[in-house]
């Protein structure tokens, strides 16, 4: 998957169909078919049919699952991809990793197992 098909670099409010503001807090499930951008603090779980952004601010505690997932903030729960999976500068997750492909950034933190799925 290229950088043409997923923003590794910073994203666009924009280009996000919906964005949970760094204002919010929030409790329970979430579910979504298009792009999801995260910068608040969640509990529960997350369920994305399209891209997943979880920004520097945010912190989230949740079990994952996104077509694909890419972490700037914290993360604390079990993340699965149907494509890609990646940990970039600064990006914090303790729990497993399971998609295709896995990036994780050489200033990540990651505490867990990962699982390179078919």
């Amino acid at each position: 998957m290229g950088e043409e098909e997923v923003k590794l670099s910073v994203v666009d409010e924009e280009e996000v169909d919906t964005v949970l503001g760094s204002e919010i807090e929030f409790e329970g499930d979430i579910e979504s078919s298009k792009s999801l951008m995260i910068k608040g603090k969640i509990s529960g779980s997350i369920r994305c049919g399209a891209e997943l952004y979880i920004t520097e601010q945010a912190e989230v505690h949740s079990n994952i699952h996104a077509a694909t997932v890419v972490i700037r903030g914290k993360v604390y729960g079990d993340i699965s991809a149907d494509s890609l999976i990646a940990v970039l500068d600064w990006g914090h997750v303790e729990g497993s990793l399971s998609a295709p492909d896995i990036y994780l950034s050489p200033d990540c933190f990651f505490k867990g197992t990962t699982v390179f799925t078919p």
